[in-house]
């Protein structure tokens, strides 16, 4: 409880990095995982950075046989 909890909070932090930083697509995608608890990742520049954040932070990341999608979940 408390581990889920601090992540979302390192997740919030970066969130209001990424609008401080103007990368808006990044952040909506965050604040879209934040929402729903999942997010379903492209291979877009914004979705990398959005994977690569949540893999610093401990999200959990499942990928596609084919490696095109990831699934982010909280």
């Amino acid at each position: 409880m408390l581990k889920e909890k601090m992540m979302r909070y390192k997740l919030m932090d970066s969130h209001m990095d990424l609008v401080k930083r103007g990368e808006l697509g990044a952040a909506r995608i965050l604040l879209q995982l934040l929402r729903n608890g999942k997010v379903t990742l492209g291979l877009g520049d914004d979705e990398w950075n959005v994977e690569e954040l949540c893999e610093r932070t401990g999200c959990y990341i499942y990928y596609s046989r084919n490696g095109y999608k990831a699934v982010v979940h909280l």
